[in-house]
């Protein structure tokens, strides 16, 4: 019936009885509690990311805001909640320094922060990459070496500093006889040890008349221990990455003659290049809030007057002496540095990351 029902029709005239009216479609009536209960579940998603985000606003974002706010307050103290009035004087304050008042320099800090970061992080990437170059060839002891390279990164870092210190550092024994430091062993220092950490006798380089210290000997130390500590976790990463190249790209080279450091840096190196990025921008943004490690060697005053004083021990050191607004003007002024270096790196490595 179906079929001899359309069959003298028109195809349009078959279409036009198989389509209906929008008035003729019942549209069905749904309780308040079921609009509701539907409501809900399209919206599930919410409910499995509103924890991690009410967290994130409390200890993340309104700190964020805050410190935004409170670094105009001027004189601003965070116990009692007083200041007087609003202006740039904890800004100006910050940038002219307070070294002979007792407190950290911010250009000395601020220095200090940057030849850390824009040394060992540079070092310590290039470093993991021809170290997992190396695993990546070695198959029996593979997992042996991953293992002990990974180490570092599952320890404490004030413990580790703490630690690490002693391998530079003079001290005395029981017989009243001083040890000069395994470093300078090796060196070959013993009668002339170099004192790497101490506070008073360590070497210093000074600058525009005693504006600026560079404390050599101890940014040796302090870098030292930044590429070491931070080589487990780049390691980690580029050595995952080395696994899903193409090995065909390696049978190519080698029948074309390619030497293996022309492969290193023409072949692995490209195709590992969204990792290194990765690793220059989150390397970059911990060195510049590098802090535990430089207590860990160096002690709470970050060696003489804060000669090695950190950005972030800078902040510290004026949260505990009760000047919370020259802190915040300190941390802002850390945020924008930061976003500004980030920004510049993106730009850079951008134009040179291969993307598979």
């Amino acid at each position: 019936m179906a079929k001899n029902k359309f069959r003298n029709k028109s195809a349009k005239e078959v279409e036009a009885d198989l389509v209906l009216n929008e008035d003729q479609v019942a549209t069905p009536t749904l309780s308040r509690g079921e609009r509701f209960r539907r409501g809900v579940r399209s919206q599930s998603g919410w409910l499995f990311v509103a924890p991690a985000l009410i967290l994130m606003l409390i200890f993340t974002f309104y700190p964020i805001v805050a410190a935004f706010i409170n670094a105009f307050k001027q004189d601003y103290n965070g116990i009692t909640g007083y200041y007087d009035g609003w202006g740039f004087s904890n800004f100006v304050h910050v940038v002219k320094g307070d070294k002979n008042s007792g407190g950290a320099d911010f250009v000395q800090c601020l220095v200090n922060t940057l030849v850390f970061t824009f040394v060992s992080v540079p070092v310590s990437t290039i470093l993991a990459l021809l170290i997992s170059v190396a695993l990546n060839s070695i198959k029996k002891v593979q997992k042996a070496y991953q293992t002990i390279l990974f180490l570092p990164y599952l320890t404490n870092a004030l413990a580790m500093g703490a630690v690490f210190a002693t391998f530079f550092t003079v001290i005395g024994t029981k017989s009243n006889t001083d040890t000069v430091g395994i470093i300078n062993l090796i060196l070959g220092l013993r009668n002339n040890p170099i004192k790497w950490t101490d506070k008073v006798e360590s070497p210093v380089w000074e600058l525009f008349n005693g504006r600026l210290n560079i404390p050599w000997a101890k940014y040796i130390v302090l870098m030292v221990y930044e590429v070491w500590s931070g080589l487990p976790f780049k390691i980690l990463i580029l050595f995952s990455a080395l696994q899903s190249i193409n090995k065909q790209y390696y049978d190519a080279a080698k029948v074309d003659g390619a030497s293996r450091w022309t492969t290193l840096w023409r072949i692995t190196t490209p195709m590992v290049s969204p990792q290194i990025t990765y690793l220059l921008v989150t390397g970059i943004m911990g060195g510049m809030k590098q802090y535990s490690a430089v207590v860990g060697i160096f002690g709470e005053q970050m060696g003489l007057n804060y000669d090695m004083g950190t950005m972030v021990g800078y902040i510290y050191k004026y949260i505990e002496g009760d000047k919370t607004g020259l802190a915040f003007a300190g941390s802002l002024i850390l945020f924008v540095i930061i976003m500004v270096i980030t920004f510049i790196n993106n730009r850079i490595t951008k134009k040179h990351t291969t993307y598979r």
